[in-house]
C-alpha cells in the first residue's frame, strides 16, 4: 500500500524503497530482503491494488451488460467519486508498461481476465435479446472495455463531464433493435 500511494504521489520512477519502508514504518532492511529490487516491489504493488480495487469475484457477480456500465458509471460517474490514488497509480503502471515487458505482461494477464468475464456476459445477453448480436461479443467486450478507461482519463481532465450521459448513449447503443 505504501509503494502504491508513492507510485501515485511521485512517479514510477521517483519512489526509492528507503521512501517505501519509511512510509510503511520498516526498516529498509526488511523491505530490501522481502523484493529483489525497487522493480519488483512496485509491479507488485500496483498489481496488488488493482486486484484489492477491482477483484475479479465482483466482476463475476455482474449479471449484464447494463450491470457492467452501472459499475463503471458508479465508479466515474461523479469526479469526486473517483479515488485519486488508484487513477494516478493506474496511469503510472500503463506509462511502466511500456517501458517493462514483465508489467505489461502481467497487466495484460489481469486486463484479460476481465475482459473474457465481460465477454461472456455478452454472450449471455445477446443470446437473451438485451443486446445486438451483429458484432462479437469479444469485440464489444472490448470497447467497453475501452470505453471505462477512456472515460475516466476524460473525468480526470474534465470534472465537469457528464458520464452519465454517455454511459446512457452507450446503452442505447448496445441496445437490439428489431
Amino acid at each position: 500500500a505504501a509503494a502504491a500511494e508513492l507510485i501515485a504521489e511521485l512517479g514510477w520512477g521517483r519512489v526509492t524503497t528507503r521512501a517505501v519502508a519509511e512510509r510503511a514504518g520498516l526498516p529498509h532492511g526488511s523491505v530490501s530482503y522481502h523484493f529483489r529490487g525497487k522493480q519488483d516491489l512496485l509491479i507488485e504493488s500496483a498489481m496488488h491494488a488493482f486486484q484489492t480495487a477491482l477483484p475479479t469475484d465482483h466482476f463475476q457477480s455482474l449479471n449484464s451488460v447494463t450491470d457492467h456500465l452501472g459499475l463503471i458509471e458508479a465508479e466515474i460517474g461523479d469526479y469526486e467519486s473517483i479515488d485519486p490514488v488508484l487513477s494516478r497509480l493506474m496511469l503510472e503502471t500503463m506509462r511502466e508498461a511500456e517501458r517493462d515487458d514483465r508489467l505489461r505482461q502481467q497487466m495484460g494477464v489481469l486486463m484479460g481476465e476481465y475482459r473474457e468475464l465481460m465477454i461472456r456476459t455478452v454472450r449471455a445477453d445477446q443470446a437473451a435479446g438485451a443486446v445486438f448480436d451483429s458484432a462479437s461479443a469479444v469485440g464489444i467486450a472490448t470497447l467497453l472495455a475501452a470505453v471505462g478507461d477512456g472515460l475516466l482519463l476524460h473525468a480526470l481532465l474534465d470534472p465537469d463531464l457528464d458520464i452519465h450521459a454517455a454511459i446512457h448513449a452507450l446503452r442505447v447503443l448496445l441496445q437490439r433493435t428489431n
